[in-house]
């Protein structure tokens, strides 16, 4: 919902009102009260933290492909929110496969994603900024990171922070922590 309000001309030496003229105590008050309601909703939507999950995966992946892999991840997108339902989340694959059709079939085989980035091996961006920074950078991988936001304007919301909060590297990792409630710490 986007309110729009009348703001105050500035001239250098006056101000000026424009069309809004004289107001009474009743007009002041409700445009004062207008004014701090769409501020605190506009605070509070960005005010919660998120989890996001990366899902670093390939095709040519032997243990990206076993079938208690991808069995698990289906687990971490089925209940990862429900584990950790003080924040929100944002489920991310990046698949490293150079050739896109053999990455969307890879896609594929899982339920769900919110976003997806697909191609250019370890030169992928989302490796870059992330997983080539991790003490192994082998797939598959997990990477989690809580982020704040804060407002970007014209009603988008920026990263303001991001924190590494974990790493789970290895199909025999993936797959024990899946099954051990996701713990974070």
């Amino acid at each position: 919902m986007l309110l729009c309000f009348e703001t105050l001309n500035y001239v250098p030496g006056r101000l000026n009102a424009g069309s809004l003229g004289v107001f009474t105590n009743r007009e002041l008050f409700m445009k004062t009260f207008l004014t701090i309601t769409f501020l605190f909703i506009s605070f509070s939507v960005f005010a919660q933290d998120q989890l996001t999950v990366f899902y670093f995966g390939a095709t040519d992946c032997g243990p990206c492909n076993r079938p208690d892999v991808i069995e698990s991840i289906d687990i971490i997108q089925a209940d990862f929110d429900t584990l950790h339902s003080e924040f929100e989340t944002k489920l991310v694959m990046v698949t490293m496969d150079e050739n896109m059709d053999e990455a969307i079939k890879y896609i594929q085989k899982y339920e769900y994603w919110d976003e997806v980035s697909m191609g250019s091996r370890y030169h992928n961006e989302l490796i870059l900024a992330h997983l080539n920074k991790a003490d192994i950078p082998g797939v598959p991988h997990i990477m989690i990171f809580r982020d704040s936001f804060e407002d970007g304007g014209y009603g988008t919301q920026t990263i303001k922070n991001r924190e590494f909060v974990k790493s789970i590297m290895g199909g025999d990792e993936i797959v024990a922590w899946a099954n051990n409630n996701m713990k974070l710490k």
